[in-house]
């Protein structure tokens, strides 16, 4: 083999060797999305993902129906399925037309899930919770019992358990007046979503509820003595949280009485 047809062979396996050398440059990962799945690693590890595994794309942490890719595309958050805080889901939102990181879409002063898309009557935040996962319905933030959809429709704050800061977490309090504890307003019956763990038929944010007879009250200790309905008799310390509901029956048993007397006198008068 003659010394210029060696230095040819060298030359044109030196022209293989960088071609197949920018074939692989071509499909290496970026520096940005190490995994290739769309997401930059920035975002993935603000949102504590894999950056070195796609499928974390294709997962969707917080049910909300959107994958991740879509809510970095969308420009939500991957482990809050409400993240404008307006009451509906961010899968719904896309669903709706509105917006996955803008409480009032149409700017017109109600938040997306207080709208009526169709106008059945029933306000875009409720139109599906019977389809949804107990988990992605009765999702609760600060843990004051009451779910975050159902927040803003009380005014109350999302991330504070005690939004007028009273004292009295907010599932305890009563913001419209309807005598019935916020973290009650939106149960159906019994609300199928709620936990009972010791399968007594009452739900978990409900077993602290007492009811019965009020036998005696002692002002110095603050101790109220009920008797339940069960026959047993329980004392309960009173504080300024405690909420106390009366049926009085005395009122009732006046009223009939009262009745008894009117249709005599009325018997009376058509015998005159």
């Amino acid at each position: 083999m003659s010394r210029t047809s060696l230095r040819a062979l060298t030359a044109f396996g030196f022209s293989l060797a960088v071609a197949a050398s920018g074939a692989g440059a071509a499909t290496a990962a970026s520096p940005k999305d190490s995994d290739r799945d769309g997401i930059p690693n920035s975002w993935e590890a603000k949102h504590r993902m894999k950056k070195t595994s796609a499928k974390d794309a294709r997962a969707d942490f917080d049910l909300d129906g959107l994958n991740n890719l879509q809510e970095y595309r969308f420009g939500g958050n991957p482990r809050d399925e409400d993240t404008d805080n307006d009451g509906q889901d961010d899968g719904d939102e896309r669903f709706t037309r509105t917006s996955v990181s803008r409480a009032d879409t149409d700017r017109d002063g109600v938040k997306d899930g207080d709208e009526d898309r169709d106008r059945d009557g029933i306000d875009n935040e409720d139109e599906d919770d019977a389809r949804e996962s107990c988990r992605a319905d009765d999702d609760d933030t600060d843990r004051d019992r009451v779910a975050d959809e159902d927040e803003n429709e009380l005014r109350l704050k999302v991330g504070r358990a005690d939004s007028d800061r009273d004292g009295i977490r907010d599932g305890d309090e009563d913001a419209d007046g309807d005598f019935e504890a916020n973290e009650d307003e939106d149960d159906d019956d019994r609300d199928r979503c709620g936990r009972d763990r010791d399968r007594d038929g009452r739900d978990d944010e409900d077993e602290s509820d007492v009811f019965g007879t009020v036998a005696s009250y002692d002002a110095e200790t603050g101790i109220l003595t009920v008797l339940s309905r069960s026959g047993g008799t329980i004392s309960l310390p009173l504080d300024e949280d405690t909420e106390i509901k009366v049926d009085d029956e005395r009122d009732d048993d006046s009223d009939d009485r009262d009745d008894d007397e009117d249709d005599r006198e009325d018997e009376d008068d058509r015998e005159d």
